[in-house]
């Protein structure tokens, strides 16, 4: 236990980084100006977690004098362990078998569930910050209004800490059973891609199938809603009975019933918990060695194919977005995470959608609006969030990591090397919005020539967000990571990125809002908005130029 305790710590030290950031800090006095960067994005966030308390707190009032406010707590924990499986996957698949300590954990005398146990820690760890922004102004919200006791914050506080449990269990066991097969095929590569995908449609099944719970509600079924105290609640968590026992356990506090839920709640976790260190004592091992193999025919090469391979004739260009292609797909854990929302977005807009009418889903009213600029522009942000919003552009010289030190000595100029990392993350943006129409046109039957307005602003918009993304990694790449999810999950320029484009479509917001105040004609405004996009894109990239022939003479690997 000794021994397994120090390795969590060493794990989750790591994970975060607080020895590096408090010698940056202190010891090297570099990077304080994220202080204040930092102060600034905890207060930006409170007034929004304080709208979400709120946003409960009217919810709690409607749903009280019908004796149905447990449902409240019911779906919040729902989508935080729906949240929690179907991004678990990647984050389980990354730390499990692409942590690059690994290479030194396997020799130590640890034993596979040993290592497994410290890496599902680490990843409960970052899921426990996931879910605190669905969680939480829920459990707070709740507690204020239902007057809860020291019982309620102390079940609430314990439900919370077991709450990522059974979906990240869940998702470790399928990870380790697919590594375990993928292990046994020398195209190891592409079974993890392709299971991986499997995985995720498993996933979206699985949220399809809590969508359309009860979807059909008779006459009965209304009865028994209005005259049955907790009917809501287990109509929400039906298909899941885990959120209805954490949400009796939090709701009923140290009585009977709610210790009994708690006790059974935490059982089944734990169960799952020890079912997983079992499998990963079994086949953990089995499932890593040899992932790392390429294996090759040998065949001799004729004079004019060994001249082709040495001098191919391939412009640079395309062979550093080669490049950038292969770091990508080599690694699915960079694949999926910087593609994710490509593929979540639009299909949450479909369960959203599914799960309720049009005419109660405002999202949809605003896209179906007879008014055809706000349609334009919300179809257009909808495709801009499904391709732009991503940590693809956000992460492009942290993915190098150690390796970025090729990027400096090859004899490519960094004017094409930036012009071939673009080109791959604007491939994503354009994936996004193609994916949205697709969407877009199958939902909601749009109208071809709105549809291509939309896209081509979205397009545009591309552009400048993608560059944005490029300029702020540039600016401090993360290159020390020992695990390719820290690349992209837990980098802050990903973060930085979003807010920053968060910004400029807030700014795009604003300037719509006063064109339109200013009675210009939907012509003009589409026009207008088009000139400034495709001019601040321009200004961008050209500066982009700049600052990357500065800075690959400064970055340091």
């Amino acid at each position: 236990m000794r021994r397994l305790m120090a390795l969590v710590r060493a794990d989750v030290r790591s994970n975060f980084g607080w020895s590096v950031a408090r010698h940056r800090l202190f010891v090297a006095k570099k990077d304080r100006w994220l202080v204040p960067v930092f102060a600034f994005a905890i207060l930006s966030v409170l007034p929004a977690l304080y709208g979400l308390v709120l946003f409960v707190r009217d919810i709690y009032v409607v749903l009280e004098p019908l004796g149905q406010q447990r449902a409240l707590l019911t779906l919040a924990i729902l989508i935080a362990q729906t949240f929690v499986l179907l991004f678990g996957l990647y984050y389980v698949m990354s730390a499990f078998y692409f942590s690059r300590d690994l290479e030194f954990l396997v020799p130590l005398p640890l034993r596979p569930f040993e290592i497994i146990a410290s890496k599902f820690t680490v990843v409960l760890v970052n899921e426990y910050l996931t879910i605190a922004i669905i969680v939480l102004p829920v459990f707070i919200g709740y507690g204020v209004m239902a007057r809860g006791g020291p019982a309620y914050w102390i079940n609430a506080l314990l439900v919370y800490l077991f709450l990522p449990v059974i979906p990240l269990a869940i998702a470790a066991l399928l990870v380790v059973g697919l590594m375990r097969v993928v292990n046994i095929s020398r195209r190891k590569d592409a079974l993890i891609l392709g299971g991986s995908i499997l995985l995720l449609v498993m996933a979206m099944g699985l949220q399809f199938v809590l969508a359309g719970a009860d979807e059909h509600v008779g006459a009965a079924a209304v009865t028994r809603f209005m005259t049955s105290p907790d009917s809501l609640l287990y109509m929400v968590g039906s298909r899941f009975p885990p959120s209805i026992w954490s949400s009796k356990a939090i709701a009923a506090g140290f009585s009977v019933d709610g210790l009994t839920n708690l006790a059974l709640f935490s059982g089944i976790s734990f169960g799952f918990f020890v079912a997983l260190l079992i499998l990963a004592n079994a086949f953990f091992y089995r499932g890593l060695v040899g992932l790392g193999e390429v294996s090759g025919r040998k065949r001799i090469l004729t004079r004019a194919e060994l001249s082709q391979r040495v001098s191919s004739g391939r412009r640079p260009v395309l062979a550093i977005f080669a490049r950038e292609w292969r770091i990508m797909n080599r690694t699915p854990v960079f694949l999926l995470n910087g593609t994710l929302v490509v593929l979540i977005v639009p299909v949450m807009l479909i369960l959203m959608a599914k799960a309720g009418s049009h005419e109660r889903f405002s999202v949809l009213q605003v896209m179906t609006s007879a008014n055809p600029l706000f349609a334009v522009l919300s179809v257009a942000a909808f495709m801009v969030v499904c391709g732009s919003l991503n940590g693809t552009s956000s992460s492009t010289f942290s993915r190098e990591g150690a390796q970025f030190w090729i990027s400096r000595v090859i004899p490519v100029t960094p004017r094409e090397q930036i012009a071939a990392k673009f080109m791959h993350s604007y491939l994503v943006a354009l994936l996004g919005t193609l994916t949205a129409s697709v969407v877009v046109v199958w939902l909601l039957r749009f109208p071809a020539g709105q549809l291509a307005a939309a896209a081509g602003l979205s397009l545009v918009a591309g552009v400048l967000l993608t560059v944005i993304g490029m300029m702020i990694d540039l600016a401090r790449p993360l290159l020390d990571w020992t695990n390719p999810q820290k690349a992209i999950k837990q980098n802050l320029n990903v973060l930085f990125g979003m807010c920053a484009d968060l910004g400029v479509l807030t700014a795009l917001y604003f300037a719509i809002r006063a064109m339109v105040r200013a009675r210009l004609s939907h012509g003009a405004i589409l026009v207008l908005l088009y000139v400034v996009l495709c001019v601040l894109s321009a200004a961008s990239y050209a500066a982009l130029v700049r600052f990357a022939e500065r800075r690959y003479r400064e970055i340091e690997t």
